[in-house]
């Protein structure tokens, strides 16, 4: 009788820890999640490239119908529907030249919270600033840039960005 409380009791214990170690050990890394990293590391780079070429139809395909955005002065913009979107985006363009520089941009990190949702970190450096339309200059800047971005049945889009002056 005593071996067989022990056996249970070792199973209980095994059973335990066991459970834990899925509990602490988060997400999984496998395949799949490296082939949705790459996935949503493309979505960024097509976002990048979309706004360096100040293309405000391109850019906003790449985010939710809903998208909401913190601009680095700290306006919340809600978007209303994809035409809101883009129109959003070409209000902003409207004043940048197309003679700007295009700023270097780094995924710096990115966090799976669910395997269909993640949070993306990247540093934005304007080294050169913004040329404007009227020949001023936004004098050069960082922004480090967070997106939560969301997987649908057509794949990864960004369904929030927040906007924030990196400091010294």
């Amino acid at each position: 009788m005593r071996k067989k409380v022990f056996s249970l009791a070792g199973l209980g214990i095994v059973g335990v820890l066991a459970l834990s170690s899925l509990v602490f050990a988060g997400p999984k890394r496998g395949p799949s999640m490296a082939i949705e990293e790459r996935a949503i590391r493309s979505l960024m780079t097509r976002w990048v490239e979309a706004f360096n070429d100040l293309d405000a139809k391109r850019l906003a395909a790449l985010e939710t119908a809903d998208v909401q955005a913190v601009d680095r002065f700290g306006a919340l913009h809600l978007a209303s529907g994809r035409s809101a979107d883009e129109e959003l985006w070409a209000d902003s363009f409207e004043a940048v030249s197309r003679k700007t520089a295009p700023p270097v941009v780094t995924i710096d990190r990115i966090r799976f919270l669910r395997p269909d949702v993640a949070v993306v970190q990247a540093s934005w450096r304007f080294s050169e600033g913004i040329l404007l339309v009227d020949g001023e200059r936004v004098p050069p800047f960082s922004q480090i840039d967070t997106y939560v971005v969301i997987k649908s049945q057509n794949g990864w889009f960004v369904a929030t960005h927040n906007m924030q002056e990196k400091k010294p």
